[in-house]
């Protein structure tokens, strides 16, 4: 069974939202887990693609759902939700894969939903937060606060998968 995926590559999302020249900006793609919006740092994902079917791969982890056949290549498919320390997913049709590359291996981030590309001011970004303690906050590099009522936590990317994969 094949099913037609879509595929935005992440230059392409860019476009989307204008940027003031005036003071430096900074991307992120944010997505959703749960009722939380986070935050990666744009340049780490490649694609963002829907969920095909994905084949289970016994004895791993239990935030390695499996592997995922995309464009001809295969990619290890990673519950984003679970590597953060919060509820497995369900994927669903908001449901998006975050394609993400290491000098070995590509890998599939799972997330609830994918909201937009981000360009903000470098001055709506604040480092080291002071924030609750939880298995979240640990790999949070900072939030952005791009309007009066929302906020997105950016969370290193590169770090929580250097950590999923020791």
């Amino acid at each position: 069974m094949t099913t037609d995926s879509i595929v935005v590559t992440t230059s392409e999302l860019t476009s989307l939202q204008p940027l003031s020249t005036d003071e430096p900006t900074i991307g992120f793609l944010c997505f959703m887990l749960g009722k939380e919006e986070f935050g990666v740092d744009l340049n780490l994902v490649s694609q963002i693609v829907t969920p095909p079917p994905v084949t289970r791969v016994p004895r791993t982890r239990s935030y390695f759902m499996g592997v995922v056949s995309i464009r001809g290549g295969v990619a290890t498919l990673v519950d984003f939700r679970q590597l953060l320390g919060l509820d497995p997913a369900k994927i669903d049709r908001s449901s998006r894969i975050l394609l993400y590359h290491t000098p070995d291996e590509q890998f599939g981030l799972l997330v609830d939903k994918v909201t937009l590309v981000r360009r903000v001011p470098a001055s709506n970004f604040e480092e080291n937060p002071v924030l609750e303690e939880n298995p979240v906050t640990e790999k949070v590099v900072g939030v952005v606060r791009p309007d009066k009522t929302t906020q997105i936590t950016i969370i290193d990317l590169e770090e929580i998968m250097h950590e999923a994969l020791r």
